[in-house]
């Protein structure tokens, strides 16, 4: 019974097999490179002179460097970098050129990242440096009077020699902390994996159970699709709390708006079972869909954004990454838990994961309707074989009703002679 119920998983040298094909081979199409190329950086330039101009054309030159968007007021640099638009936003302040052509003084640059990956901003990082480097020691040698005569106090002398310089900060966790990002991480990966466990285990426990065919298909889709309900809001419950603990206690910061996080908890807890029912709806025990696990979780572990660059992948992988739960919740915890961005400003990703809900429920429902007419099916040819088998006393021959007329005379018996 016990066999029966649990089912069983596949064997390990199958398993071995499997993950070393999809690591040798899914893992080497899927990633273009180990660095991040034309990596996508956004510019507020208040000096707004030919000089300034020269320096983002220098810099979006690079081929590891991409300037998408170039603004001549202030901004906040938060809205900039929301729903992943930019990796970092550079900074010209107002008079860089005429400081520059003086040298009366160093002009400080400043390039804001985006560390809510940090992977995707060590290569950036260190190009725009060279590039304001190599920027500033041809000033310094394009001079009349070069480097050769020093400055009459420190500050031009500063100038002088290093006319640039480029200062970094970080957006979302200028302090580094480890909760912000290892153990925010782990948390919300070990949540999902383990709702998305529960979740693969529902169609063969329900077919197990001997529910599928008598109360589940007959109550229709939407009492199906709404079994998820209970495990989203407990995914949403549990996570909410252990984040909540963190930032009471001063261990992590939280700088977005609790209710539309919690709504990105619930909805991502939605998706993930209903991914998990379309991944295993064909189980016939629980352990049949429990072994679809390294299709759910980890793929979006990966290619959400928290440990590889966003940009490492193919475009066509960065697509796709769009069909996995986890992916999606991940941009709303960059969003709301790190960069803290307005509301209307997630309008956009909150309206297209509805749409995303809405494509995921009509696929398990098309899924369902299937089903339920298979069944129907078998139940009407159950009928009709059972009508046409009849009960052993109606098989024998009915013997037709004699008339009195038909009937035989009975015989008298003869008096014995005397």
């Amino acid at each position: 019974m016990a066999g029966d119920v649990l089912g069983h998983f596949v064997p390990y040298h199958k398993l071995a097999v499997l993950v070393a094909v999809i690591t040798t081979v899914v893992f080497s199409i899927a990633f273009s490179h180990s660095i991040v190329f034309e990596a996508k950086t956004s510019v507020i330039d208040l000096d707004q002179t030919r000089w300034s101009a020269g320096l983002i054309e220098k810099v979006n030159a690079s081929p590891y460097v991409s300037i998408v968007e170039v603004l001549h007021t202030p901004a906040e640099v938060r809205s900039m970098v929301r729903n992943d638009r930019s990796q970092a936003v550079l900074y010209i302040p107002k008079g860089a050129e005429e400081h520059v052509t003086k040298g009366d003084r160093q002009v400080h640059l400043g390039l804001y990242l985006d560390d809510s990956n940090s992977a995707q901003n060590g290569e950036l990082t260190s190009r725009i440096t060279s590039i304001v480097n190599e920027l500033g020691a041809e000033t310094a040698i394009g001079r009349g009077d070069g480097v050769s005569s020093l400055g009459a106090n420190s500050e031009e002398t500063r100038a002088m020699i290093a006319p640039l310089a480029l200062g970094t900060r970080s957006i979302t966790d200028p302090t580094s902390q480890s909760t912000t990002g290892t153990t925010a991480n782990f948390l919300i990966f070990f949540s999902t994996m383990y709702q998305g466990l529960c979740a693969l285990m529902l169609v063969g426990r329900l077919k197990v159970e001997h529910r599928w065919g008598s109360a589940v298909l007959p109550a229709g889709l939407a009492a199906f699709l709404t079994r998820a309900v209970p495990y989203a809001f407990v995914y949403m419950a549990v996570v909410m709390a252990a984040l909540a603990v963190l930032v009471t206690f001063g261990q992590m910061r939280f700088a977005g708006n609790p209710a539309l996080f919690a709504l990105a908890l619930f909805l991502t807890g939605l998706a993930n079972v209903w991914v998990a029912v379309l991944l295993s709806w064909n189980a016939q025990n629980p352990g049949d869909g429990a072994g679809k696990m390294i299709f759910l979780v980890p793929p979006g572990f990966i290619l959400g954004g928290m440990t590889f660059a966003l940009t490492s992948p193919h475009e066509f992988v960065q697509w796709a990454a769009w069909g996995i739960p986890l992916s999606w919740f991940f941009k709303f915890w960059r969003d709301q838990g790190l960069r803290g961005v307005t509301v209307s400003d997630d309008l956009a990703l909150l309206g297209a994961m509805l749409v995303y809900l809405a494509a995921l429920a009509l696929l398990v429902g098309m899924l369902f309707w299937r089903a339920q007419a298979k069944r129907r099916i078998e139940v009407e040819e159950a009928w009709r074989d059972l009508a046409a088998v009849k009960r052993p006393g109606e098989r024998q021959e009915e013997r037709p009703e004699e008339s009195p007329d038909e009937r035989p005379e009975p015989v008298k018996a003869e008096a014995p002679a005397r």
